[in-house]
């Protein structure tokens, strides 16, 4: 009977204790997420007063109450959701096949070093390239669509992916190669087993970098030539020829939501599949 009773005493106490530690987790997020609305409506406050308290012309800066009514004209007109959607398939398209081809590119010139000292100095001159500079000739081959923007962004991304790549590939310890030999291991397995894993935190930071910068030239591809699709970038270049300095605001604003989200994304799965390299 007494024993009965420490049980259920025991179990109390747990219950008790796991209640104890959701409370306090759940509180720790409540006060994370009212400190974070205390300082968005403390940025948009300064805002404010500072346009106001300086006189600024609304043309050049606007307050924040013309950038929420441009942001909400876009939004419910549906123009912006269409934007949006245009962007952000030139942005994944781009990164999707940029990180192919760079990861690709990276292991093949790991297994074949002579390839990779044949090679290496023309990545290195193309990588120094301002990849900007080359957007004309991607309009020109590729057009005003959508190709062109691909084209752009995949051009950028490419060499940070290749270089990280290679750098983590190389970066397989003597020791990790002796223990694989010594298994009688094949190139395969000795690549998919080791050095993969080895290379994993080295391509995830690559990502971290890249998707922001894949964002960032979609919109730049858009804003050197749109053609008929209207893009995030296209409707900067509208409202600049139109100088609505409130709907430029907006749409950067909806910019660097879209690159908080993004770079949220990539970092999210990093610690998924890094998570066997955290410590215990």
């Amino acid at each position: 009977m007494a024993m009965t009773d420490d049980k259920a005493g025991a179990t109390a106490a747990m219950a008790a204790t796991l209640a104890g530690l959701q409370n306090s987790r759940l509180g720790a997020i409540i006060r994370q997420v009212t400190i974070k609305i205390l300082q968005l409506l403390g940025g948009i406050l300064a805002w404010e007063l500072l346009v106001r308290g300086l006189d600024v012309d609304p043309r050049i800066v606007p307050g924040p109450a013309e950038v929420l009514e441009s942001l909400w004209a876009l939004t419910v007109s549906g123009i912006l959701v269409g934007a949006i959607w245009i962007t952000m398939q030139e942005t994944v398209i781009g990164f999707v096949i940029g990180a192919l081809l760079g990861i690709a590119l990276a292991v093949i010139l790991s297994e074949i070093p002579v390839l990779k000292a044949i090679l290496q100095p023309y990545i290195v001159a193309l990588q120094a390239v301002p990849k900007v500079a080359v957007a004309p000739l991607f309009l020109i081959w590729f057009g005003f669509g959508m190709e062109s923007k691909i084209a752009l962004v995949i051009s950028i991304l490419f060499f940070p992916v290749l270089v990280n790549t290679m750098a983590g590939l190389d970066s397989t310890s003597e020791e990790q190669m002796e223990l694989m030999k010594a298994y009688r291991a094949t190139r395969w397995q000795t690549l998919t087993r080791v050095k993969a894993y080895v290379a994993l935190p080295f391509v995830f930071a690559a990502f971290e970098v890249s998707l922001v910068l894949a964002l960032t030239a979609a919109v730049v591809a858009e804003l050197l030539g749109s053609g008929t699709l209207v893009g995030l970038g296209t409707l900067i270049k509208i409202y600049d020829a139109r100088m609505n300095s409130a709907g430029i605001f907006a749409v950067l604003i909806v910019l660097s939501v879209l690159g908080v989200a993004l770079h949220a994304i990539v970092v999210a799965a990093s610690r998924h599949f890094l998570s066997w390299s955290r410590p215990v």
